[in-house]
Formats: C-alpha cells, structure tokens, sequence
C-alpha cells in the first residue's frame, strides 16, 4: 500500500520538513505558526508531496534533519508558490488589508 498519493517511498515527518523549509521562504514569519496546516496540505496534495518528497529525499532529510536553498532545486518555485499563495490568504495578512475578520473593513 502507497504511503502517499505519490509514490510508494516512506513518508517523510511533513511537519518537521516544513518547519526546515520555511526559514528559507521570505514569509516566514507569518506562516511559522501554521506549520501543522501547511504540512496537512502538503500531504494530501499529489504535486506538493512529490515536490517535497523529492526535497527531503535530495537533502537527505530523514537523516539529517535539515534542508538547505540547494536542496530545492526545480522544486523551488512550487514550494515558494505554495507558501505565498498560503500568506497572502491567511487572516495574518487579510487584517492587515481591513478583510479579517470577514466582512471587516468593507462590511
């Protein structure tokens, strides 16, 4: 039985990979604290696990714990895709344009 929508491999800890990818994203900060839903949605994503499968398979994740920018490689786009896309629908970033709570500024 396949361990992800994926591939057949070992699943890697998408929580802890995520919380090692993030400090390479400039939106860090604000999406830190979403680590267990950004790492729901990587999962259950068929490009997303892949792209981060990949990652933790080419920095070698498992064992070490860490990823570094070159470990990213074509993945890169997707994974900073992804963050942002998250960041700027999150209520962090609403709030700071008046729309959270919904129907806030503009009613």
């Amino acid at each position: 039985m396949s361990n992800s929508p994926s591939d057949g491999g070992a699943a890697p800890d998408f929580a802890a990979l995520v919380a090692a990818l993030l400090p390479l994203d400039p939106y860090h900060e604000k999406l830190a604290p979403m680590v267990d839903d950004l790492a729901r949605i990587a999962r259950l994503n068929d490009q997303l696990n892949a792209a981060f499968r990949r990652i933790a398979e080419r920095s070698g994740f498992a064992e070490t714990g860490t990823v570094r920018r070159e470990h990213l490689g074509a993945e890169a786009e997707a994974v900073h895709a992804f963050f942002e896309y998250v960041y700027f629908a999150s209520p962090a970033f609403l709030g700071t344009v008046g729309e959270w709570p919904l129907g806030g500024v503009r009613g």
